[in-house]
This record gives C-alpha cells, structure tokens and sequence, in this order.
C-alpha cells in the first residue's frame, strides 16, 4: 500500500464524495480491507486538514463515472 494513494482516495471521499468522516472511513475498507480503525482514522485526520483545492493526483474513477 502507498500512503499517497491511500490519503488521496480519503481527501477524494471527504471533499469530492462529500461523506462524513464515519462514512468515509467504511468505505476506505472497501478500497484498503487491510488498513486498521486507527490507520484510517489517521489518514481521514490528515486528508481532513488538506485545503479543498488541493491538487495532488486524484482517484480515478469508475467506467461510465460522471
């Protein structure tokens, strides 16, 4: 696993899918089933901190996706 991909997809699910923190962090499970409750909460904390225009490479997104 990569932290960068790991703390993109959680800024991606927090600012673009607009989830609250406890929803985000179940869906993290869905992407990563091998990070723990600690280690998602951490990346939640510091996705949460990063700006909204953040520019880092972002997930990408399902076939069909708008």
């Amino acid at each position: 696993m990569h932290d960068d991909e790991i703390l993109n997809r959680a800024h991606w699910l927090l600012r673009e899918v607009h989830l609250s923190p406890a929803e985000a962090a179940t869906r993290l499970l869905d992407y990563f089933p091998d990070l723990e409750r600690e280690e998602r909460a951490r990346y939640l904390r510091e996705a949460a901190e990063r700006p909204v225009e953040w520019t880092a490479e972002r997930p990408q997104r399902a076939v069909g996706a708008g």
